[in-house]
């Protein structure tokens, strides 16, 4: 599949209010690093990247090898699962930041712009018991669901009523991605 590079989605709408345009801008980038965990788990986090963003057929989500560099860390912690009965979290974040006037004044601009993040975090050892290819070069498949699952949260998705959906609450079992890939796109507002 043609992987088309997403870097950076902006969409720019202009809104009236009592005469003051405010333009609103939303910036989804998404970068992710192992920030806490066991490092050797870095390059199976670089290929689950690559194989959402070939399901996606967009590079919705950017792999950095640095923290720093990185606006949506990944946590990698031993007894996760133990701690609160599940092996992954998954929550989004929004900053937004207002440039001009809340009062209206002729001619000034007011500009609003939201920036979106992600952070999940994985249970290490439902990792590690996972972590085997199911074949040459396929990723497992419990570990892909469980990342798309932790992600889809990211992009601000919630459980699915339906069993075999991807975004039920337990991701055991035999799931459905029918739903999910439409949704990620639409949530970038890819085609």
């Amino acid at each position: 599949m043609l992987l088309r590079s997403l870097a950076l989605v902006l969409s720019v709408v202009t809104f009236v209010s009592c005469g003051n345009k405010v333009q609103k801008t939303e910036v989804k980038q998404y970068v992710m690093a192992l920030k806490q965990g066991d490092q050797s788990f870095k390059p199976i986090l670089k290929r689950l990247i690559d194989d959402y963003n070939d399901h996606v057929g967009y590079q919705v989500i950017e792999y950095s090898e640095s923290p720093d560099a990185a606006n949506s860390p990944v946590l990698i912690t031993k007894g996760l699962e133990n701690r609160d009965g599940k092996v992954g979290w998954g929550q989004w974040f929004s900053q937004t930041e207002r440039r001009g006037t809340s009062i209206p004044v002729p001619g000034q601009k007011t500009t609003e712009t939201t920036t979106y993040s992600l952070q999940v975090e994985f249970d290490e050892d439902f990792l590690s018991s996972n972590q085997k290819e199911q074949s040459p070069g396929v990723m497992n498949l419990e570990i892909r669901k469980l990342f798309a699952h932790e992600v889809g949260h990211g992009f601000q998705m919630g459980h699915a009523p339906n069993e075999r959906d991807i975004m039920y609450f337990d991701i055991s079992g035999d799931k459905d991605f029918a739903t999910y890939w439409p949704q990620v796109r639409g949530f970038f507002g890819l085609q």
